[in-house]
């Protein structure tokens, strides 16, 4: 493949077996080739998308004191994260300054009385949710668009399964419990020359199963690796979602399939003082205890594993952190 292909799920939502397995082979040859594709008729409402992107957008204009009043603190895992602390490139292990933007981070909530949320090693993964004064809708249309794209993760996932000649549920028990971060990203413009090196999003490859990107064409957006080394502009289609595959889907394909990588770019010089960015990003990530080891149909016989077993969780927390930085300049270049 040459471009990121579109592909209409639909009728594999609604439509029969034969519809569903149509939509796998789609959807797998895209995973070989690229790692990336767009689909649309996937269920989620767009005035849904509208909302959780208006109202993040709202939160992220208020004055930085009031943002900073649910900041991410020293190891915790959700609120909001202001510009100059994280550098995404750093989980590959490059030097970069850090990354041009700020989030706004949200997770899973246990479900009560499970004991499974109770382990040690869950505990990380499941604390709660913290939610700004202001704008007050966002703590009620966050959570019902952090389950909708859930939900068609889930589906996505079992496309993965029959692309890859798994029985349809094989991923089910492995994302029943999963510890999917939702982020809101906002990119501000730039009136200002980034620092040599400084990227919105510098090179990385995501961390997880797949990813959801919901964003707008505003310059200076998201450019993937393609085959033949080329960055490539991936322009939104209204009313698509961007799908990616992560490190985790590339380990338990033992490299059949592609984690690219990809970045978000700086705008042109010429339009830089105007160019906001906004993207909705669901990160799904396995349960925190599943074991990603290859599967057994993408392993000939007698061929070695690339990958040593690891769990989803001891993986995601390897990488978060490595991002972790300090700012490369005394104050980040953009308020």
């Amino acid at each position: 493949m040459t471009e990121v292909p579109v592909i209409d799920i639909g009728a594999s939502l609604w439509g029969p077996d034969g519809a569903r397995r149509t939509a796998a082979r789609e959807i797998g040859r895209a995973c070989e080739s690229i790692g990336f594709f767009m689909i649309s008729g996937h269920g989620v409402p767009q005035h849904l998308v509208d909302e959780a992107d208006g109202l993040s957008r709202e939160f992220f204009d208020l004055p930085l004191d009031e943002k900073l009043r649910i900041e991410v603190g020293s190891g915790d895992r959700r609120g909001y994260r202001r510009m100059g602390e994280t550098a995404v490139a750093a989980s590959l292990g490059a030097d970069t300054p850090y990354d041009l933007r700020e989030q706004f981070v949200t997770g899973p909530m246990p479900r009560p009385g499970d004991p499974y949320y109770e382990q040690p090693g869950a505990r990380p993964f499941f604390v709660p949710n913290v939610w700004p004064e202001r704008p007050l809708a966002l703590r009620h249309v966050w959570p019902a668009y952090y389950h909708a794209c859930t939900r068609l993760a889930t589906h996505v996932m079992r496309l993965f399964a029959l692309a890859l000649d798994l029985p349809e549920w094989f991923f089910d028990d492995k994302i029943d419990r999963q510890i999917t971060q939702m982020v809101s990203v906002n990119y501000p413009a730039q009136p200002n020359a980034p620092l040599p090196g400084q990227l919105r999003s510098g090179a990385h490859t995501d961390f997880g199963s797949l990813t959801l990107l919901a964003t707008d064409g505003t310059p200076g957006g998201l450019q993937v690796m393609m085959p033949d080394g080329a960055w490539q502009d991936i322009r939104p289609v209204k009313g698509a979602f961007i799908v990616n595959l992560g490190d985790l889907m590339a380990q338990w394909t033992n490299d059949r399939w592609r984690s690219t990588l990809h970045r978000v770019v700086n705008p042109p010089a010429d339009v830089a003082a105007g160019s906001r960015r906004h993207s909705l990003v669901f990160f799904h990530q396995p349960n925190f205890d599943a074991l990603i080891e290859c599967l057994p149909s993408c392993r000939k016989p007698g061929e070695p594993a690339k990958y040593p077993p690891v769990t989803s969780g001891d993986h995601l927390a390897d990488k978060l952190s490595k991002i972790r930085t300090k700012p490369a300049a005394p104050e980040p270049a953009f308020a």
